[in-house]
């Protein structure tokens, strides 16, 4: 369980350490503008919530093992700043659907831990 250290986005700015098992990391990603923290990290058992944390994206995705990296699909459109780029844990995948359906069609990834996260089509070869 290789557990790594990462800088805890707090509202006042305290210097708080993070520990998380990067073994249990499902996708990361960098929250919107208005909220706190330039990394969301998304962990088994979190669901719908992350951890934010101060660190760059970029300094994230070299300590955390390899992620696969695709677009968020938005039911109602992407967000003016565009679609957010998602860097997936496919060891924590499940399985994935398609939604041919919907026009763009869109895929749904289901976690372990019964969590989902919808991305655009078509998916990356790697996943």
């Amino acid at each position: 369980m290789p557990i790594v250290q990462f800088h805890k986005a707090t509202n006042p700015n305290m210097p708080e350490a993070v520990l998380i098992n990067t073994d249990a990391v499902l996708f990361v990603e960098v929250p919107p503008e208005t909220q706190i923290g330039s990394t969301s990290i998304h962990v088994v058992g979190l669901h719908t919530d992350s951890i934010r944390i101060t660190d760059p994206l970029v300094d994230v995705l070299s300590i955390l093992p390899p992620l696969v990296s695709t677009y968020r699909h938005y039911h109602a459109g992407a967000p003016h700043e565009g679609a957010t780029a998602v860097h997936i844990a496919p060891k924590n995948v499940s399985y994935i659907l398609p939604n041919a359906a919907q026009n763009p069609a869109f895929w749904i990834i289901h976690f372990r831990d019964e969590s989902e996260l919808r991305v655009v089509h078509p998916l990356p070869a790697n996943l």
